[in-house]
């Protein structure tokens, strides 16, 4: 009953707003044309340092880390590098021999087999017990070494030293494991087969060196080879170039070289090596410098793939030992003719004719003379002048000195890439084991950049004169021969062989359209050299 008022209230206010007068806003004025102008406020004296880039600071010197050094009782030699800035140690175990002193794919199978089981550890139980400490591991044999590598947490170095010194000393080399691995490797050279890179790498071995001579196989060895190899070989491998006068124990991290120099005496120090095994001689056998090539012999060899719309193509010829005396000017030489970006290779192939993505060169220096190689992937149509303009930048490295401008940029990349050998604590320990793979002084690094910045333009003719001899050069190539083979005949290196690929059979027709020429690249490094992946890095 009382809200009978209210709602006759509100009734009546809403009849006298309704009889209200009406009034209308006016629209606001529209904004004029051209607003009045106003003077630009005077650059700050803040915006000055815009006009011109901030000078650099001043330059870097390399300081290595300090390496030191210590022997056991049975000649096991230790390299240790302090690192305390993370709790991680890193070891590397090496011979300082490699598969260059067996037959061929026997000592790249050995240093697989290293960690799939020991004498009292089956494959299985090794691996489950590394990685219950957090390890990480691999083991490896190359041309010049092999061994086992690992990095754990500081607390469980030890525990990770004794597993990998067991898998060092005592390889099982059970016959189940060695089958397994066998036919993995089988599959690998499989796999290989249908790679360009790879087949190029197998022919440049083939072409080089002959038959019989450890470079003349990949390491991996041949399908007939892997099929031969024993226990017995494998053995009669390990008892011959696995021993503690051949050995040293390159340690990384956060460990001091008393504890160090402790843990390796405690796994390493009884160890005396296969006692049947025969002496060990002073120096290993080197592997003989290859033939020079006769004149008038064939120089260039063609790995037919038919249908391939590219050549991966190599101008190469024997290069140097790793001992060689002339090892910085070869390094300074090789960095402008193909070992960076900015290189004349590179700057010829790719950003002036756009034959390719990338070129490259440089010297797979081993303990012999392992090749060296100008290559690049090129675009089929192209690979006559491709391989034309190759031979001319060798040519003009002879003949013309390098200029001063030149020779600075690539010293600079030299040094200043130093420290990346040192980056890491498993960098470190693969480096120093390095220097003992190649009988390194231990400053080596610390005297590098000074040896470098003395190198001249006189230096890298001379080098580049001596080293890179016209008259030794050969063209090995995979692609389409019935594409390519004019093209090279017209180079006029001579015959031109042609290979037939391995597990080929047929293939396409080349195309007889020529391509567009490919889109310009972007800015990247060509990459390096192929390089047998080593067990120790090259120093």
């Amino acid at each position: 009953m009382r809200m009978k008022p209210i709602v006759s209230a509100s009734l009546a206010a809403v009849a006298l707003n309704a009889c209200a007068p009406v009034t209308s806003t006016p629209p606001p004025a529209p904004p004029s044309a051209q607003p009045p102008a106003t003077a630009e406020p005077p650059a700050a004296p803040a915006d000055d340092f815009r006009k011109s880039p901030p000078p650099p600071g001043p330059e870097v010197v390399f300081q290595p880390p300090r390496i030191e050094e210590a022997k056991l009782a049975n000649g096991i030699r230790v390299l240790v590098v302090e690192r305390h800035e993370l709790p991680i140690v890193a070891v590397d175990v090496t011979t300082v021999r490699g598969a260059d002193q067996a037959e061929p794919a026997v000592g790249a199978f050995a240093g697989a087999m290293l960690m799939q089981g020991t004498r009292t550890r089956s494959a299985l139980s090794l691996s489950d017990a590394l990685g219950k400490l957090g390890a990480s591991f691999s083991s490896s044999v190359n041309f010049d070494a092999g061994g086992v590598q690992g990095q754990s947490v500081t607390p469980r170095f030890g525990e990770m030293l004794t597993l990998l010194g067991d898998a060092y000393m005592n390889p099982a080399f059970s016959p189940a494991e060695i089958e397994r691995e066998r036919s993995r490797r089988i599959t690998q050279l499989a796999e290989m087969n249908d790679r360009p890179a790879s087949l190029l790498s197998i022919a440049q071995g083939q072409v080089l060196y002959p038959e019989g001579h450890p470079y003349n196989a990949p390491l991996i060895g041949t399908e007939a080879a892997l099929k031969k190899i024993t226990a017995g070989a494998l053995a009669k491998f390990h008892a011959a170039q696995f021993r503690p006068e051949l050995t040293t124990v390159a340690i990384a991290g956060d460990i001091t070289k008393a504890d160090a120099v402790k843990e390796v005496e405690r796994v390493f120090g009884a160890w005396k090596g296969t006692a049947s095994a025969p002496p060990v001689p002073a120096k290993a056998a080197l592997p003989a410098d290859p033939p020079a090539i006769a004149a008038g012999a064939p120089r260039v060899v063609v790995v037919d793939r038919p249908g391939l719309t590219q050549s991966t193509v190599t101008v190469t010829l024997p290069g140097v030992p790793r001992a060689t005396k002339d090892y910085d000017a070869l390094l300074v030489m090789n960095t402008l003719l193909g070992g960076q970006f900015s290189s004349r290779l590179n700057l010829n192939l790719r950003e002036k004719h756009a034959y390719t993505y990338g070129a490259r060169s440089g010297f797979d220096m081993r303990h012999g003379a392992g090749p060296f190689s100008a290559s690049a992937a090129v675009v089929r149509e192209n690979t006559g002048p491709a391989v034309r303009e190759i031979f001319a930048e060798i040519d003009r490295m002879r003949r013309e000195p390098v200029t001063n401008e030149e020779l600075a940029d690539a010293k600079a990349n030299l040094i200043r890439q130093l420290p990346a050998r040192f980056e890491t604590a498993g960098a470190t320990s693969g480096t120093i084991a390095g220097l003992a793979v190649y009988d390194l002084p231990l400053d080596e690094y610390a005297t590098r950049p000074a040896r470098i910045q003395r190198i001249t333009p006189a230096d890298v003719q001379r080098v580049a004169q001596k080293y890179l001899v016209p008259e030794q050069l050969r063209v090995v190539l995979v692609g389409d021969a019935s594409a390519v083979g004019e093209q090279l005949s017209a180079l006029k290196l001579g015959e031109v062989i042609v290979q037939k690929a391995p597990g080929v059979t047929a293939g396409p027709p080349a195309a007889a359209s020529k391509p567009a020429a490919p889109a310009q690249p972007k800015a990247a490094t060509p990459a390096a050299p192929r390089a047998t992946p080593p067990a120790a890095k090259k120093p």
